[in-house]
């Protein structure tokens, strides 16, 4: 519209007959991408930048050289239970708290679609939803074919409110209504039909039709639901990827993740970024499936993976708002496994708590005098309260990647800064395995690292400004108030907390493995050629990190010799009492990286 206001000012002023800017550009243009050299000033602020970064990846790599020359060794029993999480950075401290509650539980992470690749239909639908990367196309339909309750409405946004006369009407016999209501919801938040939950989308106790037949037709070029074959090909691709090919549990839990909140135009940056910035729980609920399926342990049964008739899969989803989780088709769950399924709800219960308590130390509203149930339900208000900018902080402070065992950083805190892949060189040799594995990495976590890196530096020129002001422009982007372009990047509210440095991914396996895997792809290349991100490797020979520069890996020795172990409930308590209620200061806290004993977890 702006635009189009603008050229009739043009034709005004001029005429209709008037030449573009770019026809006068022409004559003098440069040629922009010619090599521009550093200046003195620039060079200088290069080598601060480095700087910066490098203080921060010393400490991590000197605790993950420990934990790595030390030959921890790896889980070779049954543990009580196993659970895939997304590679997410803010599921890194919901798995470090699960694995201090129950030391014998394993974690894994893997892309939060877990490699199922379609869109999705709610019941009632018109629209598909999209639900893996940006990247993919799907072939694949997924329907909701029934829900076990009704999906609550909100009259006052109801479509007759949308024309002249029944608006008019409504807003005179409900706008006291919606304004009390407002008043009322500013006091005491509390969870509503219109606000944006991330359990919405699917009805928990709904079904899905998953698996394909012949007698469902091909609808919008998409095949409904997946062949036996497929789903078998799926299954085998994630539990390959993650390490996961034996020693299964008897619960085997997938989660996904999503975030609530309200009044946010920016809620799908805090959904799930491999689901297309949506809520995972509908793949973590379609794996699970495809897991269970008698047909499917066949086929991976001839191809070298058996799975105990014992085990199941069971798919859930973690909001990270509100610190919840939901688990799905629990009615399939066999009477020997239910009393387990029940034990490990409070599992998962005092890792919820526990989170909630670390993510508030950043939270400058919520008072750090208050008991640890109290701040859980204070987390949960911030979900939902209106007035909150900041419900949750989503990707910031992000800075890590690892892809590797998880017993090679079991233990070791790394402040929700970390994506966190499991893979296992030792069933990869060649670094077959590893070319999949680091494939989308780059795109999904390197995507996320620098569109919080860029609009960390400057948040008015590619950040998106405060958005408190914020307009929804035709539901494309937002503008600051009633004036301005549309903005790009992210706002004031996500990136105050994060220091911009980029991502430094550390991959387990030799060094001459990884450089010909990141040569190969092509579409990796280029983030650690041109030092979008940083590359070091972690040789499993030596347990040495070695930093990938100028096109090859050199040996780096850290400079930090020392590295703290501590208790983790002292960690929070310390940092808490150091954070400042100025919210500038609160949310800058960042701990440097220590080994976290299991000592004192009852408490």
């Amino acid at each position: 519209l702006e635009l189009l206001l603008e050229i009739d000012a043009l034709d005004r002023k001029f005429g209709e007959d008037w030449q573009p800017i770019s026809a006068y550009a022409r004559e003098t243009q440069e040629d922009y991408l010619a090599e521009v050299g550093l200046s003195g000033e620039n060079e200088l602020l290069m080598i601060w930048q480095e700087a910066f970064e490098w203080s921060y990846y010393d400490e991590v790599l000197a605790a993950v050289g420990v934990i790595a020359k030390n030959k921890r060794k790896r889980a070779g029993g049954i543990p009580d239970f196993q659970a895939v999480f997304c590679i997410d950075d803010r599921e890194c401290s919901l798995r470090r708290h699960l694995e201090m509650t129950d030391d014998n539980c394993a974690t894994f992470g893997a892309p939060g679609h877990f490699g199922v690749a379609f869109y999705f239909q709610p019941l009632g639908a018109k629209f598909f939803d999209k639900n893996c990367p940006v990247a993919v196309t799907p072939l694949h339909l997924i329907r909701e074919t029934e829900v076990k309750q009704r999906r609550p409405k909100e009259v006052l946004h109801s479509e007759r409110t949308h024309t002249t006369l029944s608006g008019f009407m409504s807003a005179l016999a409900l706008g006291w209504v919606a304004g009390y209501r407002m008043v009322a919801d500013v006091i005491s938040p509390r969870k509503r039909s219109d606000t944006t939950s991330s359990f919405a989308h699917m009805d928990v106790q709904g079904s899905l039709l998953i698996e394909a037949s012949e007698f469902h037709p091909i609808e919008a070029g998409l095949r409904v639901g997946f062949s036996v074959e497929e789903m078998a090909d799926i299954v085998e691709s994630l539990l390959k990827g993650i390490g996961l090919i034996k020693h299964f549990a008897d619960l085997v839990y997938l989660v996904g993740h999503g975030s609530s909140s309200a009044n946010n135009p920016h809620h799908g940056a805090y959904d799930c970024g491999a689901c297309n910035g949506r809520p995972g729980g509908v793949n973590a609920r379609v794996f699970a499936f495809m897991a269970n399926h008698p047909a499917v342990r066949t086929i991976l049964r001839s191809r070298g993976i058996s799975i105990p008739d014992s085990t199941q899969f069971v798919g859930a989803m973690h909001d990270t708002a509100c610190d919840e989780v939901v688990f799905y088709d629990e009615q399939v769950i066999s009477a020997e496994n239910e009393p387990k399924l029940k034990e490990h709800r409070l599992v998962f219960e005092q890792a919820l708590d526990l989170n909630a308590l670390e993510r508030s130390r950043r939270f400058a509203s919520i008072s750090t005098n208050k008991s640890m149930d109290q701040i859980r339900k204070e987390v949960k208000k911030r979900s939902v309260s209106y007035f909150q900018p900041r419900p949750e902080l989503g990707h910031g402070t992000n800075a890590l990647c690892f892809v590797g065992a998880r017993e090679r950083i079991k233990g070791l805190f790394l402040d929700r800064r970390a994506f966190l892949q499991s893979y296992d060189y030792r069933t990869d040799p060649e670094g077959e395995i590893l070319r999949a594995v680091l494939e989308p990495l780059p795109g999904i976590c390197g995507g996320i690292n620098l569109e919080y890196f860029f609009s960390r530096m400057d948040n008015q020129k590619m950040g998106a400004g405060s958005k408190l002001p914020y307009n929804v422009a035709g539901l494309i982007g937002v503008t600051n108030g009633s004036d301005g372009d549309l903005r790009t990047g992210l706002p004031l509210q996500m990136i105050e907390s994060h220091d911009p440095v980029r991502l430094l991914m550390i991959v387990e396996h030799r060094p001459e493995v990884v450089l010909q895997v990141v040569e190969s792809l092509e579409n990796v290349r280029d983030w650690f050629f041109n030092g979008w991100l940083q590359l070091v490797a972690l040789s499993p020979d030596d347990g040495n990190t070695y930093r990938f520069f100028n096109g090859e890996f050199r040996l780096y020795e850290p400079l930090s010799k020392v590295i703290e172990s501590a208790n983790i409930l002292d960690v929070i308590a310390k940092s808490r009492r150091m954070a400042s209620t100025d919210i500038q200061d609160a949310t800058k806290e960042n701990i440097p990286a220590q080994i976290y004993s299991s000592e004192n977890k009852d408490q």
